[in-house]
């Protein structure tokens, strides 16, 4: 039997530790990316299971799970950022989302898309969506005019 050399048995318990850590790193990682991932689905305050994925042109089947007739195209449609920091009014209008079971705090300082529509038989005329990467993240009927009561998707 040969002797391995003192150096080359440090280097291979450095290698080995160090690849045991990047792999440790990468596990953490993915996990997180797991657990924070966008959610397909969500239960609102009544207890309505809403599905959130909407494909293109797929905004009609959304509404029809709360019981709305919607145009298939929006009226209006831009891009709108969520403020990084919500002040009094986008708070309450964060607490009209959670009774939805939505919630934009975790799309602080991105980007979405607003989306209007005409809709029948809501609690107004229009529905207003946040869509974010495919998935509906917040919204609202209204009666259209700025500074008019809005309602949560579930009323």
């Amino acid at each position: 039997m040969f002797a391995v050399p003192v150096s080359l048995k440090k280097t291979k318990k450095l290698f080995l530790a160090v690849a045991a850590t990047a792999l440790a790193v990468v596990c953490v990682i993915a996990t997180v990316r797991i657990l924070d991932s966008p959610r397909d689905t969500t239960t609102t305050a009544n207890g309505k299971q809403l599905l959130l994925v909407v494909e293109q042109d797929g905004y009609a089947a959304f509404f029809r799970q709360i019981g709305v007739i919607s145009a298939e195209k929006p009226l209006m449609e831009k891009t709108v950022r969520i403020p990084d920091v919500f002040d009094a009014v986008y708070e309450a209008y964060n607490d009209l989302q959670k009774q939805a079971g939505l919630d934009l705090t975790p799309y602080k300082g991105l980007q979405a898309r607003l989306l209007t529509f005409r809709v029948e038989n809501a609690a107004a005329d229009f529905a207003t969506l946040l869509v974010k990467d495919g998935r509906v993240i917040g919204g609202h009927f209204s009666d259209g005019e700025y500074g008019s009561r809005q309602y949560a998707l579930t009323e």
